[in-house]
C-alpha cells in the first residue's frame, strides 16, 4: 500500500464529471470527426467474423487459448484486436500489459498464418502466456531499453494496458512522454481502458486511474501526430457503429453471455500532415509573421 500525500483534498465528490447525459464536449468533437474512418475500419472486420466465432467463450484460463469471458479484455476489445492484426499482417507487435490480448493476438497470428512476432513487457502477467510469445521482457517498462519500440514500422502494433496511473517514473507517464514520441510514422497504438467522451466508470472511483486524462487533453486539445481508428467504448454505445458488429454477436447464442462493450482506443501515428494541417501551419505562419517555421 501506497501513501499520498495531499497539500489539499480532492474534490468532496470525487464522482464523474463526463456523463452519458453531459460528455466532456471538445471530446465528443474530435471522436464524432472520423466517423468515416470508423466505419472503414468496422467494415474490414465482416470478413474475420467466421472465425471469431470458432473462439470459445468460456474455457481454461491456464491455456494459452482465447476466451471472451474473461475479467480484463471485453469482447469488443478482443475481436478488434483479433481483426487489426489480421488486416494489418504487422511484423511485430509488441505489449505492454499481457494476458487474454497476448492470447487473441496468438490465435489472430494462427489463424492467419501470419509471421507476426509477439514481445511480451510485462512484469507480472495476468495469464500464463510465456510459451505463446516469441519473446519475453518479465521487467517494468521503467526499466526496459526503450529502443526496442524503434524496430517498429508502419502497421505494426503496439497494445498497452498497464497500471493507468501517472506518476514520476510510471509506465504510464513513459508512454505518453517517451514512447509515443518515438514511434515511428504508421505504428499503430491501443490504449487501454478509455472511456472518453465519458469519464472512468463511478465503481472505479478509488482506484485513482488519470491515464486516459492524458490523452484527452491531446483530444481536446487537437490530435495532431496521431489519428484516431478506433474509440471502441464510443463505437460501442453509437448505434450505426456497433450496429456493424451486431452480425457477429447474432451469430451465435452464445454471444449471449459476454460483455459486448470495450475499452481499447486505437490509433495510427500520421504518415504526414495532412493537406488541412498544412494550410493550418501556412495560414499561422503568415499571422505571426514568420519567414521561416
Amino acid at each position: 500500500m501506497f501513501k499520498i500525500e495531499l497539500e489539499y483534498p480532492t474534490s468532496s465528490s470525487n464522482k464523474p464529471r463526463y456523463t452519458k447525459t453531459v460528455p466532456n464536449k471538445y471530446i465528443s468533437k474530435a471522436l464524432e470527426s472520423n466517423h468515416e474512418m470508423y466505419r472503414r475500419v468496422l467494415e474490414k472486420f465482416s470478413k474475420y467474423f467466421e472465425c471469431l466465432v470458432n473462439i470459445d467463450v468460456e474455457g481454461n484460463e491456464n491455456s494459452g487459448e482465447p476466451q471472451y469471458i474473461n475479467p480484463f479484455l471485453p469482447a469488443f476489445d478482443s475481436i478488434s484486436l483479433y481483426c487489426l492484426i489480421a488486416e494489418l499482417k504487422p511484423n511485430l507487435y509488441i505489449e505492454v500489459g499481457s494476458g487474454n490480448s497476448t492470447k487473441f493476438a496468438r490465435r489472430a497470428i494462427s489463424d492467419h498464418r501470419l509471421k507476426t512476432q509477439i514481445i511480451s513487457i510485462d512484469p507480472y502477467p495476468r495469464a500464463e502466456i510465456d510459451s505463446i510469445c516469441d519473446r519475453v521482457i518479465r521487467q517494468p517498462i521503467e526499466e526496459v531499453d526503450l529502443s526496442i519500440f524503434d524496430n517498429l514500422q508502419e502497421n505494426d502494433i503496439v497494445f498497452i494496458d498497464n497500471s493507468h496511473r501517472c506518476f514520476m517514473n510510471s509506465d504510464v507517464t513513459i508512454c505518453f512522454l517517451d514512447i509515443m514520441p518515438r514511434l515511428n510514422p504508421g505504428v499503430y497504438l491501443q490504449i487501454h481502458d478509455i472511456f472518453w467522451p465519458l469519464d472512468y466508470p463511478e465503481s472505479w472511483q478509488e482506484r485513482f486511474y488519470n491515464e486516459q486524462y492524458l490523452l484527452g487533453t491531446l483530444l481536446a486539445n487537437g490530435l495532431t501526430n496521431y489519428e484516431i481508428v478506433l474509440p471502441v467504448y464510443y463505437a460501442s454505445f453509437h448505434p450505426e457503429l456497433s450496429n456493424m458488429i451486431s452480425p457477429l454477436w447474432s451469430a451465435d447464442e452464445k454471444f449471449d453471455r459476454v460483455y459486448k462493450h470495450g475499452g481499447s482506443f486505437w490509433m495510427q501515428k500520421r504518415k504526414r500532415l495532412s493537406l488541412k494541417m498544412k494550410q493550418t501551419k501556412t495560414l499561422i505562419c503568415r499571422t505571426i509573421n514568420i519567414r521561416r517555421c
